[in-house]
């Protein structure tokens, strides 16, 4: 599961900093041979081909003037796949900035909704089901508590319509991965602490010590999540190894599962709503793992580092070969068309319910404007974007732009 790190990590990843390797290194170096060797599907064969290619000619490139100097640089493109550790950046503080223009001013908490590991292999293999039962069973789970004046601080008996839904405004971030690339599928939410109902914003029971109880809500996502499960396994939608095909054998799977405690994490994590840009920028438009926690390649074997958080989150090395950490990446691929982050309840309509009041928060960071190599100045601008098939997407080439790109000696061949 991830956990939340201290803010200055954020600070350094700021900075100009290129690592020594990167993922585009492994699969330029080891990426034929495990295709040549594996059977993978369209979308890891995607990622593996985009991650090696991105920001070389193979791309194509893009040309951008300094409205000052008149100077024009020239760069590959970026690949944009969404699994490619260097293309996240812009796409990460396009949506923080949008996100918070709608939030409420009060506490958010963090909750995570995690599976037993004997489910792990259901889920590597039916991914797109997989990961619709977890988004579903575990927002129908909030929904269904915050749907209860129980856990509301209101009088009841003042609240004689009591079928009147009662809505969250909240949002969910899948990672399918822990620190070492294993296969831990979870949900991390985010969810104001408050309940909507009509044009009233409620406030919770107890929010000096939780929004609802993690226990029973994890006794109640534990029957929805099974539900679905057999329901998928019955219609045939599920792909199951040997043993799982015999329904008996698959029942037994299932009490198995029944018996075990499912855990469920919520916290108030952010005491003010400007701490909520923090987890933002951490939890987003993330890859299995950073080029920067890539300590070495070298004979086929990675060294990479990672968090233990069971000793006190100690950072360590792991070293695994080139094959078996390739494997790990790409369980990480998520189908195509699969959304990653959802948004539930009133998180959409806040902003039209007029009696609730909402905060816009400035990010804590923005993006990086790219300055002119020539006169140091930000005003340079994209004037042309050529693809990887040579054709003009953005722009228009002129005989300036091709003169300079002669003299600068650029190679666009890929």
């Amino acid at each position: 599961m991830c956990k939340i790190q201290n803010l200055s990590d954020d600070t350094k990843s700021q900075k100009s900093y290129k690592p020594k390797y990167e993922m585009q290194d492994i699969f330029r170096l080891y990426g034929d041979d495990y295709i040549s060797r594996h059977k993978l599907n369209s979308m890891q064969l995607k990622a593996i081909s985009d991650i090696s290619t991105c920001r070389t000619s193979a791309m194509g490139y893009n040309a951008r003037e300094c409205s000052d100097c008149k100077n024009i640089e020239f760069a590959y493109n970026s690949c944009r796949n969404r699994n490619c550790p260097k293309c996240q950046g812009d796409k990460r503080y396009d949506w923080i900035e949008k996100r918070l223009k709608t939030t409420l001013n009060t506490p958010y908490y963090h909750t995570v909704f995690t599976v037993p590991n004997q489910l792990f292999e259901i889920g590597i293999y039916n991914q797109k089901i997989f990961y619709d039962i977890l988004f579903k069973s575990s927002s129908d789970t909030l929904k269904l508590f915050a749907n209860n004046l129980k856990w509301w601080d209101v009088d009841e008996t003042l609240h004689v319509d009591k079928q009147q839904k009662i809505d969250l405004a909240f949002f969910g971030i899948l990672h399918s991965w822990g620190q070492t690339l294993v296969y831990h599928p979870h949900i991390h939410f985010v969810v104001a602490g408050g309940g909507i109902m009509g044009d009233i914003l409620l406030q919770p029971k107890y929010k000096s010590k939780f929004l609802f109880p993690v226990k029973a809500m994890s006794k109640v996502f534990r029957g929805i999540f099974i539900a679905r499960v057999k329901k998928a396994y019955y219609e045939g939608s599920l792909e199951v190894y040997d043993e799982l095909k015999n329904p008996s054998y698959f029942e037994n799977f299932i009490d198995n599962l029944v018996s075990r405690k499912w855990v469920i994490y919520m916290k108030s994590q952010f005491k003010t709503s400007s701490k909520i840009v923090e987890y933002m920028a951490r939890y987003t438009h993330k890859s299995a793992i950073a080029n920067s926690r890539i300590i070495s390649i070298d004979k086929n074997t990675i060294r990479f580092k990672y968090k233990d958080y069971k000793d006190g989150s100690t950072t360590k090395i792991m070293k695994l070969s080139s094959d078996e950490f390739i494997k790990r990446f790409l369980y990480h691929i998520p189908p195509k068309r699969l959304f990653r982050i959802r948004y539930y309840g009133a998180i959409q309509r806040i902003k039209k319910i007029k009696s609730i009041k909402t905060i816009e928060i400035k990010p804590q960071h923005t993006k990086v404007k790219p300055t002119c190599r020539k006169c140091k100045c930000k005003k340079i601008q994209t004037v042309v974007v050529v693809d990887r098939h040579k054709k003009i997407v953005q722009g228009l080439m002129t005989p300036k732009i091709l003169i300079q790109k002669e003299e600068k000696n650029f190679n666009d061949s890929g």
